[in-house]
């Protein structure tokens, strides 16, 4: 008797690749993967090392996993991607090849005038493509409580799993993130995930194919979850015993949270496409509409939607600093700004390139001489790229970020971006210390 997981399960992968992304884990990489390795199914370890200074790649490789370097840091979401990639090209040349268990005596065309030999008989189809299994590298012998992530994807017929991890030793600091991604995954999709941030997942290669591109650094499983939703795959959280090392309240622990909040904010504003016409919570930062959702009624007591056929001049919207032509959504977020002063006050910043059209959007909404005052006295070299300059704008609520002591001025405009990030989530918190006394 067949069973609904039966059926969903049917055509779907049979093998598993590990893909562990590994940024100076000399000291634990090896035994992550000694443990995945135990993993029934899979087949295929690859270590992605994002431009480590220690010997993460030759441990890696040690141990029996295939290594791929990238020369400098390059971000998680990059990691991933070459990972997949490596395993796509494993395959391949697998394909090509006949494959492991290929003998001539039994997988061989027979010959024929005008060929040299006997040519591989290779199924086109070749079997489903491996799924893939993103891990941290700093899991040790947990991983292998990955598996219940393996069985969903390849028994249950679930596109995307992702990690439900128990509590973590020594995590602090992460709360202002985790409700930003949440509540911003519950707009865009209507699912509201208890740990949005969990890298570790198991997708399917057709679900991962239709989440490219990924959003970079930190913002890549907020996006992940958002795309795979939009594209009507099935995303499901399944607790698992892994445990990893936990971000601290040092320095480093609170810039690796300033640019996992930054980086978030950055995938929510590139996939707000894909979210409800009308967004009826404080952290709208305006009513938004897709074109085919354009002749819907506003819902009662709703502000009536910007006609974008309306709008002034196409000449004083191609005049803005803008890198290409805006979207239905963007020209209806834009309302009734006046575009002479906007642009005027855009150029005003010191900004070195143009803005994408949904980051004007956004600024639009921003008090942009403020904004200008607060870039101005920044203790930062040169110009601030448009990402941090909109992630600036975003927080001038909150007071400029103290740089604190030992750190080297002036800064990158990334690096000032992270302490701004950072301000905010101090604050956050505070007030949420100070609700619960």
């Amino acid at each position: 008797m067949s069973t609904a997981a039966g059926a969903l399960a049917a055509g779907r992968p049979q093998w598993v690749a590990v893909v562990i992304p590994a940024k100076d884990e000399a000291a634990r990489i090896e035994e992550t993967i000694r443990s995945v390795q135990t993993l029934d199914r899979v087949d295929l370890v690859v270590v992605v090392d994002d431009g480590s200074s220690d010997a993460t790649s030759a441990v890696a490789r040690g141990a029996g996993a295939i290594v791929v370097r990238h020369p400098s840091n390059q971000g998680k979401a990059a990691a991933m991607a070459t990972g997949a990639r490596v395993v796509a090209m494993r395959e391949e040349a697998d394909r090509a090849s006949g494959g492991e268990d290929f003998r001539e005596e039994l997988h061989a065309e027979p010959r024929v005038p005008g060929h040299t030999g006997p040519l591989p008989v290779i199924d086109p189809a070749g079997g489903a493509p491996r799924a893939l299994l993103f891990l941290d590298a700093d899991m040790g012998a947990s991983a292998a409580g990955a598996a219940p992530l393996i069985d969903a994807v390849l028994d249950d017929g679930v596109d995307m799993a992702i990690a439900l991890l128990p509590p973590q030793v020594g995590a602090a600091g992460m709360g202002i993130v985790v409700r930003t991604a949440r509540s911003g995954i519950a707009r865009a999709t209507g699912w509201e995930p208890e740990q949005p941030l969990s890298g570790t997942r198991c997708i399917t290669r057709e679900a991962w194919d239709e989440c490219q591109p990924l959003a970079p650094g930190w913002g890549v499983e907020t996006s992940l979850s958002i795309d795979a939703l939009a594209g009507g795959f099935w995303v499901k959280e399944i607790p698992c015993e892994l445990h990893h090392r936990a971000t601290g309240k040092d320095l480093r622990g609170q810039l690796h949270r300033a640019a996992q909040l930054r980086d978030v904010l950055r995938a929510l504003r590139r996939r707000r496409a894909v979210r409800p016409p009308y967004v009826a919570d404080e952290d709208a930062v305006g009513v938004e509409a897709t074109a085919e959702s354009s002749s819907v009624s506003a819902p009662e007591g709703a502000e009536p939607r910007t006609d974008p056929s309306s709008r002034e001049s196409p000449d004083l919207l191609a005049s803005l600093p803008v890198t290409s032509e805006f979207s239905q959504e963007d020209l209806a977020q834009l309302g009734d700004a006046d575009l002479e002063v906007l642009d005027r006050e855009l150029r005003a910043l010191p900004v070195d390139g143009l803005f994408d059209p949904d980051e004007i959007a956004f600024l639009a909404s921003v008090d942009l001489r403020e904004l200008a005052d607060r870039l101005d006295r920044a203790p930062v070299e040169g110009g601030f790229s448009p990402e941090d300059a909109v992630i600036i704008g975003a927080h001038l609520g909150r007071p400029a970020p103290e740089v604190p002591e030992g750190v080297a001025t002036p800064m990158t405009s990334d690096e000032y971006a992270s302490f701004v990030v950072q301000a905010a989530v101090d604050a956050a918190d505070a007030e949420g210390d100070a609700h619960t006394e």
